[in-house]
Order: C-alpha cells, then structure tokens, then sequence
C-alpha cells in the first residue's frame, strides 16, 4: 500500500501501524498536500514534509520512503529540485492527460533526472476516472497491453500505473467493475517482452478485500490510498468532538465568550478536552489501526527489508 499524506497525524499513525506489522512503509506527498503544508507554496510544502517524514523515520525500524504522487509537468522544476537535493525516494509523473508520444517525451525526462539522483520513477498510461488532488478526469481510458510495452521500453520507467477500472475519489468497490484480466495480461506482455515493470493501482481507496486480493493475484504491485485515510481522519475528529461536546461548548444560555474563557459565567471548558493534541491523538489511533488492516490485505506485513522489529 502506498499512503498518502499532508500533515503528521495521518504520517504518525502510519508509522505506528507498519511498525507494529513490521512492513516497510511507502509514503506518498501530491502537489496539493505540498500546497497546503507550505502555505500555498509547494516547494516550502514538499520541504517540510520530507523533513518531518526523514526525522520520524529515524524513530521506527522500518524502511520508510516518499514518492511524488501525481506530480504533473507544471511542477518540472520542483520535481528536479526533490531528486537533486535527495528530497524523496521516488517520483510518480503523471503526463497521463497527454497524447501517447508527449506522456512519452515527459516522462522519459523525469526518468534521465532521476537516474542521476538514484531516484524511482512511477509513469503512467490510461486515465483513471474522477478527481484526485489536482488531477481530474471525466472519462477513464482503460491502459492498451500493446502501448504498455512500447511505453515502457520508450521511458525506462520503474514502475507503471494502469488504468482498469478503478476511481479517484470516494467510490464504492461494489460498484467498481474490475478488468482483472487487462492487469494480468499487461504484466504478462512486459514480462514477455523482457521490460517488467511493477504494476500501479490509483483509486483503490474503497476497493473490498477480495478485490485487493484480484488485482494483487493479477500484477498489481502498488495500490494508493488517499480518500480512505481523509475519511477516516474526519470519524475520528467528528467523533472524539461529539464525546466531549459538554467539556468543550458552552452551555445553552451561557454566552459564547471564547475571548475572555467564559469569564461571565461559572461554566469553563475543561483543556483536557479541548487540547488539539487529544483529538490528534485519536486520529493517529484510528489510522493506525485502518493502516495496520490494509497492511494485512497486502500481504505485506513482517516483510521489511530492515527487520522491523516492533
């Protein structure tokens, strides 16, 4: 699983939940949760993040890695500035929206920097459906196993992202129509023609257990999640918030005087609620344990290239 993320509660929870399974953790930043951390500005973004998760990777004793997730070719300067500095540990371009020989130009260049930075690149062919981040498309266009070759011996690209049926954003796996047999038979085909490449999943989010078990049994080598974790952030804010309700909002009939802590009452929060880094706390509960669940659909636990002993 790869796991995206744009501030550290999320990151904190993964790392407690792949610690405690002993699975290496991939952790993937998007030009928006770089926005957002930098305060509009994706380079300071992206720099804090990188910074935060090298820091806290020194605390666990698993390997932990950062890709770019959907970095398009308007951020090609902040692209060549994460891998010269050694900012991240691979990069996904996504040049998807482009005709076939431009999506080819593009990401072969990513792919000739990186190489200098001993960096991954993860490119993809075929669109996926709905909107992830700053990247949207109406339609999705299932990934062609011929082009896939090409697109891959034409690149040099480290891993490839297909499109097979699954959707950004919140969608229901029972909903969600597979082509199973289009990611077996495009891992086959690069196989066969001696240019594997490990296989990427976007969209999985609300894929059921058993599908992750298809497409994992077809290729797929790497599945994102996004959504999955943002919801799940939100049920356990909302959550912690409607169980201290009476520790934290006034009253009804005592005035809302937040600015003077209800100095015209006898009524007062109690901190121990209202301190941010209570309901911090639950969410990286809850991420841990949702984390530590998908690990165990993966397959990927007590599997650390590094030991990871909890």
């Amino acid at each position: 699983m790869a796991n995206n993320i744009a501030e550290p509660n999320v990151l904190i929870g993964l790392l407690e939940g792949y610690t405690a399974r002993r699975s290496d953790l991939v952790v993937q930043v998007s030009p928006g949760a770089a926005k957002f951390a930098g305060r509009g500005d994706k380079r300071a973004g992206l720099r804090v993040l990188s910074a935060t998760i090298r820091e806290l990777a020194t605390t666990v004793p698993i390997g932990v890695f950062l890709n770019l997730d959907h970095f398009t070719v308007d951020e090609m300067p902040l692209i060549a500035e994460a891998v010269n500095e050694g900012l991240v540990s691979s990069v996904m371009i996504d040049a998807s929206k482009e005709r076939f020989d431009e999506n080819v130009r593009i990401s072969r260049e990513v792919v000739q920097l990186a190489r200098e930075g001993d960096v991954l690149v993860e490119a993809e062919l075929g669109k996926i459906k709905g909107v992830e981040d700053e990247v949207a498309s109406a339609e999705a266009f299932y990934t062609d196993p011929g082009q896939a070759v090409e697109f891959v011996r034409a690149t040099g690209a480290d891993l490839l992202a297909v499109s097979i049926g699954t959707q950004h954003g919140v969608s229901k796996g029972k909903d969600v129509v597979l082509k199973t047999d289009l990611a077996a038979e495009i891992r086959d085909r690069l196989a066969a023609a001696q240019t594997p490449a490990p296989l990427v999943l976007h969209g999985t989010s609300g894929l059921l257990p058993e599908q992750i078990r298809q497409v994992i049994g077809c290729g797929i080598c790497k599945l994102n999640k996004d959504t999955r974790y943002q919801y799940e952030y939100s049920r356990a804010a909302w959550a912690y918030y409607a169980a201290h309700r009476d520790a934290i909002v006034p009253p009804e009939g005592i005035p809302d005087d937040a600015s003077g802590l209800f100095s015209g009452s006898d009524w007062s929060p109690d901190k121990k609620a209202f301190d941010p880094r209570q309901v911090g706390k639950a969410v990286q509960a809850r991420i841990k344990d949702v984390a530590m669940g998908l690990v165990d659909q993966a397959g990927s636990g007590g599997k650390s290239l590094f030991g990871g002993e909890a």
